[in-house]
């Protein structure tokens, strides 16, 4: 199953930018693919939360409702949805660093294929910057700035 996975170094706390990343209401703000999204989704996600989100990938309409299946607040969260082609999984991990808070954003996927997957890889490393992006907009400075990078 191929995975991307993506990070970044925010100087923001780590519950903070725990309930940021993880209220969906954002998704459409950060995630080149996201459409759209409904269910749970104005508040931090919680354990059993679904979130019915519409994108578009690769040209590609599709429909899909993530259920959070894991939730460690303000370390771990996790989602999946079962679509047509496969069991696709999002992985957040959260650690309180010295600069901050370090989020990493792991997606699995099954074989979709190279360019797919290209693609998939190129969107979640773009949602990831816009998503450091928010993070410094949505929550007070303590030093410094948020810091995109691939994992």
């Amino acid at each position: 199953m191929p995975r991307v996975s993506h990070h970044f170094v925010a100087d923001r706390p780590i519950d903070a930018v725990f309930d940021v990343v993880t209220t969906a209401r954002y998704w459409t703000e950060w995630h080149p693919a996201t459409r759209g999204i409904e269910g749970d989704i104005d508040h931090p996600a919680r354990l059993g939360d679904h979130i019915t989100e519409h994108v578009t990938i690769a040209g590609i309409e599709g429909t899909g409702t993530w259920t959070v299946v894991e939730h460690d607040r303000p370390h771990r969260l996790a989602l999946e949805t079962e679509l047509a082609m496969g069991r696709l999984r999002i992985s957040y991990q959260l650690a309180a660093v010295a600069d901050g808070t370090r989020f990493q954003r792991d997606l699995d996927f099954p074989e979709l294929g190279p360019q797919i997957a290209a693609v998939m890889a190129a969107q979640s490393q773009a949602g990831v910057a816009n998503l450091a992006r928010l993070v410094e907009r949505q929550i007070p400075a303590q030093q410094g700035v948020a810091r995109p990078s691939k994992a």
